[in-house]
C-alpha cells in the first residue's frame, strides 16, 4: 500500500502534482529528535516531543486514507530513491528519509491495528 504513496525529496526538487507537499523547515523539533541514537528516534512511542509525534501520526493518517504524500528535507540539494539503500536506516543523515521511515512505520502500525479490529482482536500473520 505505501509503495509510491510517500516520496522524499530535496530543497530543489519538485513535489508531485497530486501529492500533499509538507516542508520539515516548517516543523519543530526535527533535528532534536532524529540526532539522537537510532534505536530511540526509531521507536516512535519513546518520542518525548508531543508535537511532532502528532505531525507524523497526521502524516501517516494521510498516507492511510489513501493520500500521497512528498516530504521535502532541508538538508539535501536532491534525493535519488533509486540509488539510496534504505534497508540500513540507522546510517542515513538526511532527515526527510527519517521522516518518510518512521511516517511508513505507523502506517504499518495502523493497517495492523485495522486487522486486529476486524478480527476481534486475535492476531491474523
Amino acid at each position: 500500500m505505501i509503495q509510491n504513496t510517500i516520496k522524499t525529496i530535496g530543497k530543489k526538487q519538485i513535489a508531485r502534482e497530486e501529492a500533499l507537499l509538507f516542508n520539515l523547515d516548517d516543523v519543530e523539533g526535527i533535528v532534536e529528535t532524529l540526532e539522537k541514537d537510532f534505536l530511540e528516534w526509531s521507536d516512535f512511542d519513546l518520542w518525548e516531543n508531543m508535537y511532532l509525534q502528532k505531525w507524523i501520526f497526521s502524516r501517516a493518517m494521510d498516507v492511510y486514507s489513501g493520500k500521497k504524500i512528498d516530504i521535502k528535507c532541508w538538508c539535501c540539494e536532491t534525493i535519488d530513491l533509486d540509488k539510496i539503500q534504505l534497508k540500513n536506516i540507522s546510517n542515513q543523515k538526511c532527515y526527510g528519509l527519517k521522516i518518510s521511515f518512521i511516517v511508513e512505520k505507523v502506517v504499518e502500525e495502523i493497517e495492523l491495528a485495522q486487522v486486529r479490529r476486524e478480527s476481534d482482536g486475535t492476531y491474523l500473520s
